[in-house]
């Protein structure tokens, strides 16, 4: 071979090589502005993979922080929400203190929030969703996404509300009253604010008249003429009251006393509860199984949650027995420092009736005198008798044809309250308490006969 060739083919070679060692390997900077051009192209997988390759390949670069939270946000843009969730939970988990904490956490929520189906199916996204969004609002009150997330809690309790009501409902379909009952308090307690507690509340005050709890479905009625006032159930609640001839007595919230009978408190809808994960093509298929031996469906239960975490009754004082500030007065109430257990038994002569309650585990206080005397309405006195178990509370009344005893919390007092034989006494200014038939037999307590309440 020529010399010329042979240096001709030298040099080509060296410049060959020499290109080789400037072409060097992409780098964090480069994957990041390519997988971002990607992104906003909507080219989302290859975004993906490109955000990948940063961050294994360079796990330092000030780049690599943003890569892992695109990386949850380009599979949420891509429909793919459980990689989503994955991600941006990674993301949070990983950089709590991160400038992106707040955007992640609402694109977490709206993950959830896009899956949620119609009010009658599972809601277990709805729940997910309202969860995260609260939690963004509590803890960035002044960001624009608290502001949007705001938005959607709004929707999510509409849509859990809606959940219940339908539930309860398909309940009260099949005359399982009890739980009808149960579902449509419970959205009172949790949901009052939404557009269609009326409508619960109209249907717990029915729902509770078919048990026979009279007393417990005035209440009820009592509360929808109180706090929605200006809806067509306001009205129809005002005719069920004309016909249920019972006591009213607003000393109390009357929706707090009837949710407290019913097993919730109006209180506690701030308080954490399980997933509704039931919908009702399950419950439809689900027949007579769904049915426990007491009536009640066999399903996750918020109020089974609550139930578990509620205080225990244990040692109290009875602070005080005071009537009601009605008139005229109806009530009893005892102010006490903690929730109670108790026996109670109505005894009724021809000219009076002696309710006898004993409050297991309670102490009077030293200032409590142990004989009162009252002057208003139908009640005479009060003998307060303590022993090494609890305080027996004996009130003497003119007759009485029922009563009932509402625990209530916040603070802690026993609503205890009559109805008069004859119907309650009407005072100048008061309208209620319609008479019943003089022809009809003085009906059976509804908490009557030597049953063990619990507060």
């Amino acid at each position: 071979m020529k010399p010329g060739v042979i240096i001709a083919a030298a040099c080509a070679g060296m410049l060959m090589l020499a290109g080789c060692a400037q072409r060097k390997p992409p780098s964090g900077q480069n994957y990041y502005a390519q997988a971002t051009e990607e992104y906003n192209e909507h080219f989302y997988q290859p975004a993906i993979a490109d955000y990948e390759k940063l961050i294994d390949q360079y796990p330092f670069s000030p780049y690599a922080e943003e890569a892992e939270l695109k990386i949850g946000l380009a599979y949420y843009k891509n429909h793919d929400y459980a990689e989503s969730i994955g991600a941006l939970n990674d993301f949070l988990r990983m950089h709590p203190t991160s400038k992106y904490v707040e955007q992640a956490s609402y694109y977490l929520g709206m993950a959830h929030f896009d899956q949620i189906g119609r009010p009658d199916q599972d809601q277990t996204h709805t729940e997910l969703a309202l969860q995260q969004f609260q939690t963004l609002e509590q803890r960035f009150p002044e960001s624009d996404f608290a502001a949007l997330a705001h938005q959607k809690v709004e929707i999510c309790r509409e849509l859990l509300a809606r959940h219940e009501y339908l539930i309860g409902n398909f309940y009260y379909g099949r005359s399982n009253y009890k739980a009808a009952e149960s579902r449509m308090a419970e959205l009172m307690a949790l949901y009052p604010e939404t557009p269609i507690a009326p409508d619960a509340l109209y249907d717990l005050g029915e729902t509770l008249e078919k048990q026979g709890k009279k007393y417990s479905a005035a209440q009820a009625f009592t509360a929808l003429e109180h706090s929605y006032p200006n809806t067509t159930y306001a009205t129809k609640a005002h005719a069920e009251l004309a016909k249920l001839h019972q006591p009213v007595d607003t000393e109390e919230d009357p929706l707090q006393a009837v949710l407290a009978e019913s097993g919730f408190s109006s209180s506690d809808q701030n308080a954490d509860h399980v997933a509704v994960h039931e919908s009702l093509q399950n419950l439809a298929s689900a027949g007579d199984a769904a049915y426990g031996p007491d009536g009640l469906p066999i399903l996750p239960s918020k109020q089974a949650a609550a139930a578990s975490t509620d205080p225990k009754p244990g040692p109290a004082t009875l602070r005080g027995v005071r009537l009601s500030s009605a008139d005229p007065p109806l009530s009893v109430i005892f102010d006490l420092t903690g929730p109670v257990t108790w026996d109670d038994t109505l005894d009724s002569q021809s000219g009076s009736s002696t309710l006898s309650i004993y409050l297991k585990g309670v102490t009077p206080a030293a200032s409590l005198a142990h004989h009162l005397s009252f002057d208003r309405s139908i009640f005479r006195d009060c003998d307060i008798q303590p022993d090494d178990n609890g305080t027996k509370i004996t009130l003497n009344t003119t007759p009485v044809s029922r009563y009932a005893i509402v625990p209530v919390s916040n603070p802690n007092r026993l609503l205890v309250t009559f109805t008069p034989i004859g119907g309650p006494p009407q005072s100048e200014d008061s309208g209620a308490g319609a008479p019943p038939d003089e022809n009809s037999a003085p009906a059976p307590s509804e908490d009557s006969g030597g049953d063990t309440g619990a507060m």
